[in-house]
């Protein structure tokens, strides 16, 4: 069987910058496994083209407003789309998506309308931030880092050289923050080396040879970047992917703001303690802001990110309902599968019941504030139904899960539960709770496998955890 593909559309330049490009290849990266994967952007340099066909194929557009027509062109319908940058506009979203293809926009502004299918951001944002279709689902936070793979992987035992600086301000650094770093650091006796990573569109290099104890190092790989955290006890950099690179990497991350669409996501690192904040890079003193680190930084874990964005890629085609939406012909199926001997089985009521007992049961949920059911299909066919009862806003939920049998064994249950926890997470529950059945050591290891752990037990059930 033929993998679906995923059509990726970000660019880079001096006036665009590298950031949509990179996130957008971390993202490509991550599902290059599971996905046929195909890039499309304007113009690479050599060096772009380097790090993309390490990932997937390349497909280059032209760099005037040709290329938005052209890449229409080699949308079938039958595609994934995939599109980073501020210049999408909502009318170019449509087109895509009347198409047929399932849409996903890498979005840090929210400033339009959306018709994509999903939205990913992992700074900080929440749904309601977002004008956006009722069917659009959100990765946000950074559960869902957009990050390459040596980031991802765990931090490896390194040594870290004392007092070494690591600078980045990305692929061109328009207002020599670099050089204005390194002049300040290059004074204090405390810095024993100063790392300045650089892009090939930075054009003062020459210069900053000229500073003490200062390594220039320009158009990095994955690999060699995180190398450079990895050795380094402190970065400076501008509040984008390269802050979650570098705390990923276990770094004192010192960060600023320069643009309009960093401020949101500077906020949410500043706010959780996870960087030394820096305010607005155009107003900052490097000679006074960069002495001392906060205390305590917070420890930021992403390693499930990539984890995570396969299974939302995989819930694309998956629609979920509410029961209480349901029409009668979904009511009816749910109805049927719940009632499956081996289903009834598992259940804490066993016995079989009529269809009316189903459709009064789905009425008294209109109202009930404390429990959710929703049922997910497969084009017309029921995979699964996922339901959370005991609902405390703000505080847990217990939730419960079962899974036609004619899908058993093909993954849905891990993808269900990634995707279920944004239905919950707009209640401010963070907490999810399960009971198991000891009779059912099925549902105990996927429970582990998922990521809850038992906090209590008696004679009949297991009684398990996992935040969210």
């Amino acid at each position: 069987m033929s993998k679906r593909k995923i059509f990726f559309r970000a660019d880079a330049g001096p006036s665009i910058g590298y950031g949509h490009f990179i996130r957008t290849l971390a993202l490509a990266d991550m599902l290059k496994d599971d996905f046929e994967c195909i890039l499309f952007t304007q113009s690479p340099s050599t060096y772009q083209q380097r790090e993309a066909e390490k990932v997937c194929p390349v497909v280059i557009l032209p760099s005037d407003e040709k290329k938005f027509d052209e890449f229409l062109e080699y949308i079938t319908g039958e595609e994934i789309v995939v599109l980073d940058n501020y210049f999408f506009s909502s009318e170019y979203q449509k087109q895509i998506k009347d198409k047929g293809c399932k849409l996903v926009h890498i979005d840090d502004v929210h400033d339009r309308h959306f018709y994509a299918d999903l939205i990913i951001n992992h700074g900080n944002a929440t749904p309601d931030l977002y004008d956006a279709e009722p069917f659009t689902r959100f990765c946000l936070g950074p559960s869902y880092a957009l990050l390459r793979k040596p980031f991802l992987s765990p931090t490896s035992n390194v040594p870290r050289s004392v007092g070494k600086w690591v600078i980045c301000f990305g692929g061109s650094d328009p207002h020599n923050f670099t050089e204005k770093a390194v002049k300040a650091l290059s004074l204090r006796s405390d810095v024993s080396q100063i790392t300045a990573i650089v892009g090939d569109l930075y054009h003062y290099k020459n210069v900053l040879s000229e500073y003490r104890n200062v390594t220039v190092l320009s158009s990095l790989s994955a690999d060699e970047m995180a190398a450079q955290y990895k050795s380094s006890e402190y970065v400076l950099c501008s509040a984008s992917s390269v802050c979650y690179e570098a705390l990923a990497c276990g770094c004192h991350v010192f960060a600023g703001y320069y643009v309009d669409n960093q401020v949101g996501f500077y906020e949410g690192l500043s706010n959780n303690k996870l960087i030394t904040p820096l305010g607005d890079l155009m107003e900052a003193d490097f000679n006074k802001c960069l002495s001392y680190p906060i205390d305590p930084i917070n420890k930021m874990n992403i390693h499930d990110a990539s984890r995570n964005l396969i299974y939302a890629f995989k819930a694309l085609d998956l629609r979920v309902v509410n029961y209480i939406d349901m029409t009668l012909d979904e009511s009816r199926r749910v109805w049927e599968v719940r009632n499956l001997p081996e289903i009834r089985k598992c259940m804490t009521q066993p016995d079989p019941f009529p269809f009316e007992s189903h459709l009064s049961f789905v009425k008294s949920l209109v109202n009930n504030k404390t429990k959710l059911y929703y049922a997910i299909f497969l084009n017309d066919e029921l995979v699964g139904s996922y339901d959370f009862i005991d609902i405390k806003d703000g505080v847990s939920a217990e939730h419960g899960l079962y899974i036609n049998p004619i899908f058993h064994k093909k993954g849905y249950g891990k993808i269900i539960e990634s995707l279920m926890d944004n239905y919950i997470k707009v209640r401010g529950v963070r907490r999810l709770l399960a009971e198991v059945l000891k009779t059912n050591p099925a549902s105990y290891q996927y429970h582990l496998k998922v990521g809850y752990n038992v906090y209590n037990e008696d004679d009949k059930y297991y009684y398990l955890e996992r935040y969210i």
